[in-house]
């Protein structure tokens, strides 16, 4: 059984908000123990109070939940949106952490929605890249590949080449037999549009 990761998900730095993320089969377990809610509901936000493994108040925080299997990862998942800030998001996460969780290794997250048959191999690449992307038009690339379009084209080529495969082998082992020329036509068809 995998463990759970956390991460801080936001760039550091100053700004308005940071996010924290967590993924794992404790993840509604550490949420509800510090935020002292027993009940958190899949997909809904909740307005409450963080606290440390001291009960001291870190910060008032949004709160998402997403149950498995419906989570990017396809594991449980909450997030924290809580006060920008390296502090306050840093001590969010060492709550977290002091709870069971473990800090994620860079792009594990999207590791695991790869594991889990959330998103494929080209989908991940295509997440990596357009966090580093260094300009607009690479990431709209980027953003139609997460969205599944290489995996589509590749799809469909492979189709299109194993009906060619499947044309050619009849041809071959029916040689002398009167094969419609159409079939002929089909894969040179197949075959163009591939290329």
């Amino acid at each position: 059984m995998p463990d759970t990761i956390a991460a801080i998900a936001t760039a550091p730095g100053v700004a308005s908000i940071s996010i924290i993320r967590l993924s794992g089969p404790s993840s509604l377990s550490i949420a509800q123990k510090i935020s002292k809610r027993e009940t958190i509901t899949p997909r809904h936000a909740y307005l409450t109070a963080l606290y440390n493994k001291e009960d001291a108040l870190i910060d008032q925080a949004i709160m998402l939940y997403f149950a498995a299997p419906h989570s990017f990862t396809g594991e449980e998942i909450v997030e924290f949106q809580c006060h920008g800030g390296m502090i306050v998001a840093q001590e969010i996460l060492d709550s977290v952490l002091a709870h069971g969780a473990r800090l994620a290794t860079p792009g594990e997250f999207s590791k695991r929605a790869f594991l889990n048959g959330k998103i494929d191999l080209s989908e991940a690449e295509a997440i990596s890249k357009l966090i580093e992307a260094k300009s607009v038009d690479a990431a709209k690339i980027l953003a139609r590949q997460m969205k599944g379009e290489l995996k589509d084209f590749v799809d469909e080529t492979r189709d299109a080449l194993l009906r060619s495969l499947a044309y050619s082998e009849v041809m071959i082992d029916y040689a002398e037999e009167d094969i419609p020329e159409d079939i002929m036509r089909s894969i040179t068809k197949q075959l163009d549009a591939i290329i």
